[in-house]
């Protein structure tokens, strides 16, 4: 739990959050342990830098073997806060560790679910900024999302039923070479595997129908229940293709 030290950082921020309530660019911060929230604008957030101990490509995945809700709640969002018994996916089969923790995911996570987080149990802490807080008693973990990697390889749909569009982009053959394409392709994945996960990301962008796809592999694909999250066929736009005999003749009708 946070000391008296931090509590006293925590409330500085939030009183300089309090004057800032017309500022557009803020950003929100939620305490998953506590459910508490402040609000930064981009000016409070360069003034207070500071370096994550854990970034994404750390997250491991967990599996939930019991979860109690709380009852807390934040107002205008979904998140419950709950109790939760979990243990590392890679631990099966050579321990039986589990971890008690607070997470507020409750209002996703069942028993039997899979969740990423951070292993913060097992983490290696080296930070001069950490160390100012004394006595700071971190959690075993904090669980970030669902994970439904699980869900994917028993998945029998292994084709979307939708697509982005991009624009095309000049790159160089130095920079070509200089680009990590398993890298790029993987971190890509993850992004459209967000976009079916998270309705709020796909909220200002346009996805549209895959026309490769016959309607009866758009409906396969979708989801029943018991796949994957995947993106509902009333929120995909029709493919349509302007050709160049179309747009001159627009262009003629226009003149006329």
């Amino acid at each position: 739990m946070p000391t008296s030290e931090s509590e006293e950082q925590f409330g500085k921020h939030r009183s300089d959050c309090d004057m800032h309530q017309g500022d557009q660019q803020r950003r929100a911060l939620l305490d998953p342990v506590t459910l508490r929230q402040c609000y930064l604008d981009a000016d409070q957030y360069w003034r207070y830098s500071f370096k994550s101990l854990l970034s994404s490509r750390q997250l491991i995945e967990y599996i939930v073997l019991n979860i109690v809700p709380t009852g807390a709640t934040v107002p205008g969002t979904s998140y419950s806060l709950a109790h939760a018994e979990i243990a590392r996916v890679s631990d099966f089969g050579y321990n039986d560790t589990m971890f008690t923790i607070t997470t507020h995911l409750g209002h996703l996570l069942n028993p039997g679910d899979y969740a990423l987080g951070y292993d913060l149990y097992g983490a290696n802490h080296n930070d001069m900024e950490l160390e100012k807080y004394n006595g700071l008693d971190l959690p075993y973990a904090i669980l970030i999302k669902k994970s439904y990697e699980e869900k994917r390889r028993q998945s029998k749909v292994k084709q979307r039923s939708w697509k982005l569009k991009n624009l095309d982009m000049e790159v160089d053959d130095a920079t070509r070479a200089k680009l990590d394409q398993e890298k790029v392709s993987t971190e890509y994945e993850q992004f459209l595997r967000d976009l079916e996960e998270n309705p709020e990301l796909r909220f200002n962008i346009s996805l549209y129908r895959d026309k490769e796809l016959q309607a009866s592999e758009i409906a396969a694909s979708t989801n029943d229940g018991d796949d994957p999250p995947s993106v509902p066929l009333e929120e995909l736009l029709a493919d349509l293709e302007i050709s160049d005999d179309e747009s001159e003749e627009d262009e003629s009708s226009m003149k006329e």
